[in-house]
């Protein structure tokens, strides 16, 4: 098997098992809440502090593989990882395990910036779209198959043995990228410096449209991602079910979602950019407000929990697919990788920090069609800046 190959496949293994890790946490609502002895609503501050952790590590990330060797770099960050993950799972103190979330998340971050250094410079031309899938579609599939796998084990042995199983493959993965990521064409490494980080994401933020664009990002992906962060304790309230059912429907949601970024490509071929993007980010609306609030029996609704995933990743490839096109002048347009996975986050960090504050004294109801005013919004913003970008271009 080529290096190429390696790269792809172990690098799809690390995002798999620590989007795994990562996404464990909601199914589990209900066994961590017993175990730590703390409100089921407070659970969803392990989810908020490892997201805050891997924020700070996307946002360095850059700086680290300019300057250090990148195969050492995955290496790190996965033994940052999984000794962080040991630590989480040896304590029984819930703000120690907080702390220890943090942390986790802090090198995950670092390992997902990584991922894009291996896109850019990694591997050669003819498999940097197969990186791209990696990128795209690795989440998804942990979602669909690692968590539910995570919810099995948990319901059926010790809800610790999913974690220390995906940490191990974590350490193998990281230290088989480690041995294959050489010879690269990337640009000479730098001095470590932390003030080109910041001017890095400055000069990024002068390109027109940008700032506005990324601020419509964050707000839409704190609809997406607050959803799936607290999607356990959205079952358990609305329909009273167990880890084992939540399990079973992030898996059909998981596969769904997964399957469709393969056939975006495609599409975009079939209808064009800008009707792909408004069909699929109106109708997703839509379907968001149609079934939250739990109006619909468990198989209607999760059917249209699956569609509300499906039409996000259409109207996100899409978009993603056009950012080149969309700031044209920007100089440095390898930032835009750091730029998505740092609004993804941010906006999962916002929500979720919320979610675990609030949702006892606000009520489920209210955060829900908090995340719907939040997803308009968001929309919107993203929406206005592909009409007086690309739209617009292309109409000319």
């Amino acid at each position: 098997m080529n290096r190429d190959r390696i790269i792809v496949i172990f690098s799809f293994a690390l995002i798999f098992m620590f989007s795994s890790i990562d996404n464990s946490i909601s199914p589990m609502v209900e066994i961590l809440h017993k175990f730590y002895s703390v409100p089921m609503q407070s659970v969803i501050l392990l989810i908020s502090y490892c997201t805050f952790g891997i924020i700070a590590g996307v946002f360095v990330g850059p700086s680290m593989t300019s300057s250090f060797d990148a195969g050492k770099v995955v290496l790190a960050s996965s033994l940052g990882m999984c000794v962080s993950l040991a630590l989480f799972l040896l304590t029984a103190d819930f703000y120690i395990a907080a702390a220890c979330r943090f942390i986790f998340g802090l090198f995950l971050g670092v390992a997902a910036s990584s991922m894009w250094w291996i896109a850019y410079y990694g591997v050669s031309k003819h498999y940097y779209p197969s990186m791209v899938v990696v990128l795209m579609a690795a989440r998804p599939l942990a979602l669909a198959l690692g968590v539910p796998a995570a919810g099995f084990m948990a319901s059926n042995y010790a809800w610790q043995w999913p974690f220390f199983i995906f940490g191990a493959l974590i350490l193998y993965s990281g230290a088989v990228l480690f041995g294959s990521i050489k010879d690269s064409n990337e640009p000479p490494k730098q001095r470590l410096d932390f003030k080109k980080v910041f001017t890095g994401y400055y000069d990024a933020f002068k390109v027109p449209y940008l700032p506005g664009f990324y601020l419509g990002l964050t707000l839409n992906r704190m609809c997406y991602f607050g959803f799936y962060s607290f999607m356990g304790l959205w079952f358990v309230r609305h329909y009273g079910v167990g880890v084992a059912v939540i399990s079973k429907a992030l898996l059909f949601i998981g596969l769904a979602e997964t399957l469709v970024n393969f056939i975006v490509p495609r599409l975009i071929k079939i209808f064009g950019n800008k009707n792909l993007f408004t069909l699929s980010i109106i109708s997703s609306g839509f379907v968001f407000a149609a079934f939250i609030g739990g109006r619909f029996s468990l198989v209607p609704t999760v059917s249209l929990i699956a569609l509300f995933m499906v039409l996000d990743r259409l109207y996100m490839v899409t978009a993603v697919i056009s950012i080149p096109e969309m700031f044209a002048s920007a100089s440095n347009k390898t930032i835009f990788g750091s730029l998505n996975t740092l609004t993804a986050w941010a906006g999962l960090a916002v929500i979720s920090w919320v979610q675990g504050r609030f949702t006892e004294a606000m009520g489920l109801a209210l955060i829900e069609y908090a995340l719907l005013a939040s997803f308009i919004a968001g929309s919107a913003m993203m929406y206005y800046v592909q009409h007086k970008t690309v739209f617009s271009v292309k109409k000319a």
